[in-house]
């Protein structure tokens, strides 16, 4: 049974990499994080509220595979100005959405997983300004016509993943204010293809910021050209690997910033 959990309220099997960029010398030390994967809705409600309480707030979530949970947290930030929310059907995620609008909170990382026609939805909403806009439910095609229209009002895509079932893929964004200039998107790649975009973009000086794993085993990604120069990114793990990639990169100062997976394959990105 799907659990549907306000968790904090607001107040208002080989993995394959495709790059690895070790911390440059004397990089600066990074926050205090925590990041899980592979949580039940009841373990995820339980290891959310202890975090919050212990002073972290979300940066990214994701919900796949019929409700498993898995999320990056970071030290700081005030509980009274987000939110999480998990197990949302499309009609729950609407009133969420909508209220949110009231409160002057905006969704920061939205996830979604199931058919469309019977999703389940876990999102992190902040209170926030700024011009954005965000879409659920939306075709391939729609989906690139919501970017077309997202650059073209300067914003830029910030949270994505991908549900549906592999002959009905269905999209979710967010697209906010480009505060990080150049940025690319590409969708509907298989490994190969997503492989060969990374080594396109990164020659442009790009690097991959946002990633989704689709239903069909395909991926979504935003690239952008941001300077960042201690990075990894690695896709096509399963849950055991992807937790030995997480030991491995977390001696090398690097820790995960989004993670994201579907039938039981990962993709992630380190800084």
């Amino acid at each position: 049974m799907r659990t549907t959990s306000k968790i904090a309220a607001l107040l208002i099997g080989m993995t394959v990499p495709v790059a690895v960029v070790v911390p440059a010398a004397g990089a600066q030390a990074r926050p205090a994080w925590v990041a899980y994967h592979g949580l039940t809705a009841e373990q995820s409600v339980a290891r959310v509220k202890q975090l919050r309480d212990q002073g972290f707030r979300p940066i990214t979530v994701n919900v796949s595979d019929g409700e498993r949970y898995a999320a990056v947290w970071v030290k700081g930030g005030s509980p009274a100005n987000w939110g999480l929310w998990q197990g949302m059907s499309a009609e729950e995620y609407q009133q969420r959405f909508d209220q949110g609008l009231k409160e002057g909170a905006q969704p920061v990382s939205v996830s979604a997983t199931g058919p469309s026609d019977a999703p389940v939805f876990t999102a992190v909403f902040e209170k926030r300004r700024g011009k954005f806009f965000a879409r659920s439910n939306l075709t391939p095609a729609q989906f690139a016509a919501a970017n077309k229209r997202a650059t073209a009002q300067g914003l830029a895509l910030t949270s994505v993943d991908v549900y549906g079932t592999p002959d009905d893929l269905r999209y979710v964004g967010v697209w906010t204010v480009n505060t990080g200039g150049a940025w690319y998107y590409t969708y509907g790649k298989s490994r190969k293809q997503h492989e060969a975009a990374f080594y396109a973009k990164k020659k442009q000086g790009f690097r991959p910021v946002k990633v989704a794993v689709a239903p069909d085993g395909t991926y979504t990604a935003v690239w952008r050209k941001d300077g960042v120069r201690s990075w990894a990114h690695y896709v096509d793990m399963t849950s055991s690997g992807y937790q030995k990639r997480f030991d491995d990169l977390k001696t090398k100062g690097l820790s995960p910033v989004q993670v994201n997976a579907e039938n039981g394959l990962y993709a992630a990105i380190w800084q």
